[in-house]
């Protein structure tokens, strides 16, 4: 199994500005992917404006211009992509939202102690890039003020299945970048642990998409 350094570092390679550029067209174009739209409809139940969002993995930036819209006062954006960051910085710029968005590129473990607490954070299909999801979802409790929202696949042969087959085929082109699905109930379990409640879920097949609300002000 590849080290996280060397797993960032594939996901930076696979995530590339060719990529970007192709998923932002598309943005342009169609709008936020369905999950992503699912994520923006659980959160449009709950108050943003003056709020604050780190968005962690959020490719182009389609959850933080949402937040934007919606009156909320600033957003982070941390990815392990730099062609990503790259593309989500000139939507930034073009939108006249330099000084409402912040840019970190880097392994989320390490670079979210560049960043504040906020009140949202977003883990839009990051769960399941990462190898350690206790540590990322810990973090992401520890801070958030308020809400957390993420996407992360079933779990079940099929969807292992697919994740494997993509692993090999990422494999086959010399990247060390491969998915993973983690038990379901264990994701849902520390979000428990960490004080927090789930308070919105749908099926997005094969993603669940849910939000968490902290019940416990203490950490």
């Amino acid at each position: 199994m590849a080290t996280i350094q060397e797993h960032c570092c594939s996901a930076n390679i696979f995530f590339d500005e060719k990529m970007a550029k192709k998923q932002y067209q598309r943005y342009l174009k169609k709008g936020p992917p369905k999950v992503t739209a699912r994520i923006i409809e659980q959160l449009s139940m709950h108050e943003t404006e003056g709020k604050s969002l780190i968005d962690v993995g959020g490719g182009i930036g389609a959850l933080q211009w949402w937040f934007l819209e919606a009156k909320g006062a600033k957003t982070i954006s941390i990815d392990a992509s730099s062609g990503y960051l790259k593309q989500a910085e000139e939507h930034a710029k073009t939108n006249g939202w330099e000084n409402k968005t912040r840019f970190i590129f880097g392994d989320y473990v390490e670079a979210h102690k560049q960043a504040e607490s906020v009140d949202f954070i977003t883990l839009d299909k990051m769960v399941c890039c990462y190898p350690d999801y206790r540590e990322i979802i810990e973090i992401s409790c520890a801070k958030s003020k308020s809400h957390i929202a993420l996407s992360y696949p079933i779990d079940g042969l099929i969807s292992r299945l697919f994740a494997w087959l993509e692993g090999f085929f990422t494999k086959l082109k010399g990247q060390n970048f491969r998915p993973f699905v983690h038990p379901v109930s264990e994701i849902r379990k520390t979000f428990e642990q960490q004080g927090y409640e789930r308070i919105a879920h749908d099926l997005v097949f094969p993603w669940h998409v849910e939000t968490y609300r902290r019940v416990k002000n203490e950490k």
